[in-house]
C-alpha cells in the first residue's frame, strides 16, 4: 500500500530557460482531475503547484507566491469554495490572476465570477490540452505585464 500525498507539488526545473516557465496553482477537490491537470499543464510548459482544497491552496500560495503567475480554481469545493479561496488568496496578493473551472457553478453566475476578477471560465468537461494552451497564453500575458 502506498501513501498518496495530500498535496501535489512540482519541483521547478533547473537549467537554462527554467526562469521563463510560468507557474500555476491548480485547485480542485477531484484528485483524478487534479493529477490529470498537473500532468497536462507540466507538459504545456508550466511549473505546477496542485492543491486538493482551498485551505491547502492558500498555504501553498503563501509559500510560493513569487513563483505563481496564475491560479486555476474549481468553483465548487467543500469548506472553502473557489470564490472563497480566491478571497483568501487576495489577502496575500490583491492582484493574483485567476481563472475558474466548473461543471456546475451553484449559486455563482458567470457574471459573479467575472466581478470577482476571473480572467476566464472553463466549463467542465473541457479539453485539457486546449485549456492548457489558453492558460499558457494568459500566464505569459501576466508575465509581460509584471515585467
Amino acid at each position: 500500500m502506498t501513501n498518496r500525498p495530500s498535496v501535489l507539488t512540482s519541483t521547478p526545473l533547473s537549467g537554462p530557460g527554467a526562469e521563463q516557465e510560468p507557474g500555476i496553482l491548480v485547485v480542485d477537490d477531484d484528485m483524478m482531475l487534479l493529477a490529470l491537470l498537473k500532468t497536462v499543464l507540466q507538459g504545456a510548459g508550466f511549473r505546477v503547484w496542485a492543491a486538493p482544497s482551498g485551505a491547502t491552496a492558500v498555504e501553498l500560495f503563501r509559500h510560493n507566491r513569487a513563483n505563481v503567475d496564475l491560479v486555476l480554481l474549481d468553483v465548487r469545493m467543500p469548506v472553502l469554495d473557489g470564490p472563497q479561496t480566491l478571497a483568501e488568496l487576495r489577502t496575500v496578493d490583491p492582484f493574483v490572476p485567476c481563472c475558474f473551472m466548473s461543471g456546475y457553478t451553484g449559486d455563482y453566475s458567470l457574471e459573479d465570477l467575472e466581478e470577482r476578477g476571473a480572467l476566464r471560465f472553463f466549463q467542465k468537461p473541457f479539453r485539457a490540452h486546449e485549456m492548457a494552451q489558453e492558460l499558457l497564453q494568459l500566464a505569459r500575458q501576466q508575465l509581460r505585464r509584471s515585467a
